[in-house]
């Protein structure tokens, strides 16, 4: 597989074992690793949920939500296939986790837009068995490796293809239910979560919004 990173071309070494996942994949069917949570509360679409701690490896690229997407998804697979510093495979995991950032990126290559422009952060999450201290050292030094901390989650649900508009009304729906509870109270900002590639039927993918929440008492 080749991808474009920082307008040169980059093969990727995908596992067969990873390329395998996507044959019960285009049907929703996932076989990767996800982070382990508990269900606190849950109604219809929308849950509270308490995630243990996990790794992630993240990029920041400025620009819109379709212009990233691409770009990031490139950085962050060739990091887990094997263009790390050592040299190491890792299995692909699930969900894929967007936010966005305001936040000032000096601008190191053609894609960045500067200062004062809107841009995404995009995060994949690790094997359960790496921590901090044993996760591949990233050559990209765009990507850096953090540890997400137990928290309580609040998430929605739905499916399909994933747009700008979809997560703008899944977010105010979500914030909008959290905002009538009288436990929980939202903190952070919203963050999208998506399990399934471009080439699962769209009505049978997974995504969802989520916001970290705190409890009044």
């Amino acid at each position: 597989m080749e991808v474009v990173m920082n307008q040169e071309k980059v093969t990727l070494d995908i596992p067969l074992s990873e390329k395998l996942k996507g044959i019960p994949g285009f049907f929703g069917i996932r076989l990767g690793e996800e982070p382990f949570y508990e269900v606190v509360c849950t109604e219809g679409d929308k849950e509270i949920r308490k995630y243990n701690s996990f790794i992630l490896a993240s990029v920041t690229i400025n620009g819109n939500f379709e212009e990233v997407k691409k770009e990031a998804f490139a950085c962050l697979a060739s990091y887990i296939f094997g263009q790390n510093k050592d040299h190491k495979h890792l299995k692909m995991t699930s969900p894929v986790l967007q936010e966005e950032t305001n936040d000032y990126i000096p601008m190191t290559s053609p894609i960045y837009q500067g200062p004062n422009s809107n841009g995404w952060t995009m995060s994949f999450v690790l094997p359960q068995k790496y921590n901090l201290a044993t996760a591949p050292t990233p050559k990209d030094n765009r990507i850096l490796l953090h540890k997400s901390p137990e928290r309580m989650v609040a998430s929605l649900r739905y499916s399909g293809a994933n747009d700008q508009e979809k997560i703008k009304k899944f977010s105010a729906e979500l914030v909008q239910w959290i905002s009538k509870s009288d436990l929980f109270f939202p903190v952070g900002d919203i963050q999208i979560a998506q399990y399934d590639g471009p080439t699962t039927i769209p009505f049978l993918r997974r995504n969802e919004v989520h916001v970290e929440v705190k409890q009044f008492f």
